[in-house]
């Protein structure tokens, strides 16, 4: 039986890919050095986010604890969502707590094991493995590990383990988040909403559950208090008046803390058979969800692959697209939240590019790039050529099947790859020589999609696509090229 991937730290990161391993039969051990899960301070999910974890079905069970997004913004300019109508789904308000619990839930009932109150002390790789080492409540053991993952956030040790050096932005900034009981009807408008705040800061405040209202700050000319000294009502109360210039009133909070620093980006996502993914591997100011749906790509697209190498189908080099793939988005996306905090501080001096942007933005293209830049559709892994679908995720389809009516994101719901022929049946597409590890899916033509048939990668994004006119070269190599060789090879 092959040595179990461990996974260190269960915040979404950790758990989402807990939950991809084990859709593909791999063994699983997260450790986590809580004993009980905390209180996460995320609260957006675009657009990103809730289709990564439709792809799995797992969006269905938090809709009650989801309210609607305010809207989509860059630098709290707000954007025009028309362009993604029928196509991809809205973003929404969520406590990450909920999202957590959710997901463990999920990777539990598939068999993960989820060690709370297990800390990761040290590593040791070998050619075929790694051994770990773990401080538990009944003292240190040891594990032998095919491949460690270290999900454990910014401060990550497994980071530091793996001597993985890192590259700093330029933005730091100061912050208090905060769940604070009060009833969001007797709040001044000013607080309630995101918004850019004129002395040049950010203001969240949004309900997260009945009774519960969470309050996110932002400055970046304000030095916090010393580590010493315990976050208080007080000190949340007065970076919330100067940043919407209005007294907010004193209430009970449930917890608080502060937060802040720069961009900062791993070099290597991958050291031997030690990866890095989520905040581990770039971590960056929390703007319009874009942090929580990085981290879930990151998930989803080592997933597969890990999975694919314990199965012995990996093509050569399989493994080394994740670095390829996920470094350079996750730097993209962190270098995009620089530039919108550049129009946010100082304010006397981004006041009138701020409004200059606001003007492009009544432009259609303009608007779509930063639309899709913020809600992480821009996400791209194809070379440039070819068909305009191949790399991108696949986006909503209204299919239809012998089955019944169907969509791209069903069909992906085992984490397998998928081959979507949409000529009913009449152009000659096969995968049977890949189908321990590929569906098909045969349908009604859709001219929605702008092709005729697409390969589609588990996590969602294109491999292949063709249109009827230009034939059906090249499905053979993308299916050795993503899936390894077939079985009659």
């Amino acid at each position: 039986m092959p040595d179990p991937v461990v996974v260190s730290g269960a915040g979404p990161t950790g758990l989402m890919l807990a939950h991809e391993l084990r859709l593909a039969g791999v063994a699983t051990i997260v450790l986590e050095r809580l004993q009980r899960p905390g209180q996460p301070p995320g609260q957006a999910m675009n657009t990103t986010a809730v289709e990564l974890l439709d792809l799995r079905g797992l969006f269905e069970g938090l809709h009650t604890a989801a309210a609607e997004l305010q809207g989509t913004h860059f630098s709290m300019l707000w954007l025009d969502k028309t362009p993604l109508a029928g196509r991809h789904r809205e973003g929404v308000v969520l406590g990450q707590q909920h999202l957590e619990r959710h997901l463990e839930d999920a990777a539990t009932r598939l068999g993960a094991d989820i060690r709370r109150g297990h800390v990761l002390l040290d590593l040791e790789q070998q050619v075929d493995s790694v051994t770990v080492t773990v401080e538990g409540p009944s003292g240190r053991y040891r594990i032998r590990a095919g491949y460690v993952v270290g999900a454990d956030g910014e401060d990550s040790e497994v980071r530091a383990l793996a001597d993985i050096a890192t590259v700093e932005g330029q933005q730091p900034c100061y912050g208090v988040v905060a769940d604070v009981e009060v009833d969001p009807a007797t709040l001044a408008e000013v607080h309630r909403g995101s918004r850019f705040s004129p002395a040049g800061g950010v203001y969240s405040g949004v309900p997260t559950e009945p009774g519960v209202f969470r309050v996110i700050t932002a400055e970046f000319d304000k030095e916090p208090p010393g580590p010493e000294q315990p976050v208080s009502g007080e000190e949340l109360r007065d970076s919330i008046h100067r940043l919407n210039g209005t007294e907010f009133p004193a209430a009970p909070t449930r917890w608080m803390r502060r937060y802040g620093g720069p961009t900062r980006v791993a070099e290597h996502l991958r050291k031997g058979r030690v990866f890095l993914a989520g905040d581990a591997a770039h971590t960056f100011f929390p703007l319009a969800g874009l942090r929580l749906s990085n981290c879930l790509q990151d998930a989803v697209n080592l997933g597969w692959k890990l999975a694919a190498e314990y199965h012995g189908w990996a093509p050569p080099g399989l493994l080394g697209t994740y670095h390829s793939e996920r470094h350079r988005e996750g730097a993209r996306a962190g270098r995009a939240v620089e530039a919108q905090l550049a129009l946010i501080h100082p304010a006397h001096k981004v006041a009138a590019l701020r409004e200059l942007v606001g003007e492009l933005l009544r432009y259609p293209d303009a608007n779509r790039l930063l639309l899709e830049l913020s809600t992480g559709l821009d996400t791209n892994y194809g070379e440039g050529d070819g068909h305009p679908l191949v790399g991108r995720r696949i986006p909503y389809a209204a299919l239809v099947s012998d089955r019944g009516p169907t969509e791209p994101a069903r069909a992906l719901r085992a984490a397998r790859g998928v081959l979507i022929n949409m000529t009913g049946g009449k152009a000659p597409l096969s995968a049977h020589d890949w189908m321990d590890r590929i569906d098909v899916l045969t349908t009604s033509p859709v001219g929605c999609l702008e092709a005729a048939a697409v390969l589609v990668r588990p996590d969602g994004h294109v491999a292949w696509a063709r249109n009827a006119a230009d034939g059906w070269a090249g499905l053979t190599d993308g299916l050795r090229r993503w899936f390894g060789e077939p079985l009659t090879a």
